[in-house]
């Protein structure tokens, strides 16, 4: 039985959606006959229960745990937390008994080079899964610049980690693209989109007790769920949602999560005069987001500049299967061709608030077109990007894999 050696730094119990991903690539990989070790942190975004039916070891994966460095928040230090794990995942990856292929998705940043490494140590093939790209981020966020010493010393470093992998998976065509920049053949980059987690239910209208409990009655709810990543981009949302309301759009903005601009987008609010169009909620758990999601009569994503193809939310996809109609605001790329490929929502560019205020203004007064994108959410979403659909894709591509090494 070959043996798949999964690395992520946040792993089953957490709550975090994006955690979901490698818990059912690992389970998807194990019920395909792989055996399936996962290396992760005690460390946890959101605090969950531990339910027995979705424990990825109840269904034969081995999980072992670097121990925290830190106690409190994962946000507090996290460069630090960074290290740690890295430096530690190092000689468990180098010492792992009978490994035959690694894994590594991208969180935390540090973790390609360490696991191409450990990769090229051992002499054992690596698959990259590319939820996000570094050091792209990196220079897209203004955190470092691409012309620095220190960026193009990172740009060599992920460069050669990106060209040891025996495979890449990328997670749409404009990340392809970018992949392909760092040097890796076309033929091994292989593109594989993320899916939909949690209770695909959305508890609406009058059935929903959250409109009452949050005193949303009578409003046109757009919803962002999520991590307020570095990312994101929330101005040209608040400043259309302020234009929408000068034209009579009864709106109101719900942010449901948290993260490292949270307080920033508190204050824009703020300076906006939009407190009584704008409610902030912290993250909920699993059970709670078909209420929560419930509640949007439109989604948002957003993207800020020169983050296409650098990551990819896979929020989007959440609400597509959920039947949510959506509002993508951020620059052309991946997000920007689902939406219009599926039609089931609108885009506008970072900048185009007046773009933002007649897409509220527009879908607050035809619901029959709230009806029609959300209808061509679910069935795009069943007929392109189901969890089924792309476990099967894992399977070839790590059967695969292991048959070139072979």
């Amino acid at each position: 039985m070959p043996k798949v050696l999964l690395v992520e730094q946040y792993f089953f119990p957490e709550g975090w959606g994006g955690a979901e991903i490698p818990r059912d690539i690992a389970v998807g990989l194990r019920d395909a006959g792989f055996a399936v070790d996962v290396l992760c942190s005690k460390d946890q975004y959101v605090a969950m229960r531990k339910e027995e039916s979705r424990d990825p070891a109840a269904r034969g994966v081995r999980i072992f745990r670097v121990p925290r460095i830190l106690p409190g928040s994962v946000h507090r230090f996290k460069s630090i937390r960074i290290l740690w794990f890295c430096l530690n995942a190092l000689p468990r990856l180098l010492f792992h008994r009978g490994v035959d292929l690694y894994i590594t998705q991208t969180n935390p940043l540090l973790i390609v080079p360490t696991a191409a490494l450990a990769s090229f140590l051992r002499r054992k093939p690596l698959l990259i899964i590319a939820q996000d790209l570094y050091p792209e981020a990196l220079f897209a966020s203004g955190a470092s610049s691409a012309s620095s010493l220190s960026g193009r010393l990172l740009s060599r470093l992920f460069a050669w980690s990106y060209r040891r992998a025996i495979c890449v998976v990328a997670l749409g065509p404009v990340m392809r693209q970018r992949i392909i920049r760092k040097g890796v053949a076309p033929e091994r980059i292989r593109i594989i989109s993320n899916w939909a987690t949690g209770d695909m239910q959305a508890i609406e209208d009058r059935d929903n007790p959250l409109r009452t409990e949050w005193g949303l009655g009578g409003r046109f709810v757009v919803v962002y769920s999520g991590n307020l990543g570095v990312g994101h981009e929330f101005r040209t949302l608040l400043e259309g949602v302020r234009r929408a309301r000068a034209l009579g759009v009864n709106v109101h903005v719900v942010f449901i999560g948290g993260g490292v601009r949270l307080l920033e987008t508190r204050r824009l609010v703020s300076a906006l005069d939009l407190e009584d169009r704008v409610t902030f909620k912290g993250f909920v758990p699993a059970e709670i987001l078909p209420f929560s999601l419930g509640l949007a009569d439109l989604a948002v994503v957003t993207l800020r500049q020169g983050f296409d193809g650098v990551i990819v939310p896979s929020k989007v996809l959440g609400y597509m299967a959920r039947a949510i109609p959506i509002l993508y605001v951020g620059p052309d790329g991946d997000v920007e061709q689902m939406i219009r490929d599926a039609e089931c929502g609108d885009c506008c560019l970072p900048g185009d608030s007046e773009g933002v205020a007649r897409v509220l203004r527009r879908a607050s007064s035809e619901r029959t077109l709230l009806r029609q994108w959300g209808d061509n959410a679910r069935r795009r979403y069943g007929s392109r990007y189901t969890r089924e659909s792309a476990l099967v894709q894992y399977v070839e591509v790590v059967h695969g894999a292991l048959t070139r090494v072979t």
